[in-house]
């Protein structure tokens, strides 16, 4: 009887702790929102009517006037967890340091971790964050004109997802950067990924829609796509297939596929990027990409 109880304890703990407490509202006025933002410790609510989803805003440096560009991180972790810090503050620091704003989203998770949300809650929430970085640009010194989106694995099938279905103008990205990313929904799919954001059995109409490689189409942003033959966590096919339809609508884009490197490696740790020199140059193609795309200055 003790052990059940440590074990319901140690759930209820789990479930209280995945919300997102001491956060602001999103109806918070744009000056205070661009006062306490910049250092990462303050947590805005996505919706008013959902304490688990949450969104950090990591603002660079200000030098000059001009308006910065921005990208919405969505971490990844299967839609069962949140590789927050390696696949979110790690990478918002990156982008800090070239100048570039950057959100961190807390988004809804199909395990108990999550409360056991399903799509399309995670693609709402993910295209309100785009939505109320864009309202908030002007007072956070960010260009609404250059917000792109970023995941790892499952975060990337989500940047993905918001690429494709975000409106044009209001909650489609301008950019997305997908690293290692789920994209099949069908063929390789990564099952713990499509079990927590489709369920146990998902309509085949339903497997089309969340597919990125299917949804395809010629009038979306530019894609930077990167991945390892070596991922044995999501097979390099999903990748490959999500370049193919790229390349078939003629929707531009930087795809780079590493042959070494195990799977959610993010910006890679000291030991890694020697280990695997080659692969830790994905960081200076994505730079390179941005400045092609005209989100940074040449």
């Amino acid at each position: 009887m003790r052990k059940y109880g440590f074990l319901f304890g140690s759930l209820l703990c789990l479930f209280l702790l995945s919300g997102c407490f001491l956060t602001e509202l999103p109806g918070e006025s744009p000056a205070a929102i661009a006062a306490s933002a910049g250092d990462g410790s303050i947590r805005y609510a996505v919706t008013e009517d959902d304490w688990f989803s949450c969104m950090t805003i990591h603002l660079p440096e200000r030098k000059g006037k001009n308006a910065v560009p921005a990208v919405v991180i969505f971490p990844g972790g299967g839609y069962g967890v949140l590789a927050m810090e390696k696949e979110g503050r790690a990478y918002a620091s990156f982008f800090n340091s070239h100048g570039i704003a950057a959100v961190v989203v807390k988004y809804p998770l199909g395990s108990i971790l999550g409360h056991f949300r399903r799509h399309p809650d995670m693609l709402n929430t993910a295209l309100e964050s785009i939505r109320l970085l864009r309202k908030n640009a002007v007072a956070l010194h960010i260009d609404p004109a250059r917000v792109g989106v970023m995941g790892s694995s499952a975060g990337g099938h989500l940047a993905g997802m918001c690429a494709v279905y975000g409106k044009k103008g209001k909650t489609r990205p301008d950019f997305a950067i997908l690293c290692y990313p789920v994209v099949s929904m069908k063929e390789d799919a990564h099952a713990g990924s499509r079990r927590n954001l489709l369920g146990a059995e998902p309509s085949e109409e339903l497997l089309i829609a969340a597919s990125l490689e299917l949804q395809i189409r010629k009038d979306l942003p530019p894609f930077f796509v990167w991945h390892t033959r070596e991922d044995q966590v999501v097979n390099v096919s999903n990748s490959e297939r999500l370049i193919a339809a790229l390349k078939k609508a003629n929707v531009p884009h930087r795809a780079v596929i590493y042959e070494h490197g195990p799977h959610g490696m993010g910006l890679l740790t000291e030991s890694q990027q020697k280990r695997y020199p080659e692969t830790a140059q994905w960081k200076t193609e994505l730079l390179s990409f941005l400045r092609e795309r005209g989100v940074l200055e040449k």
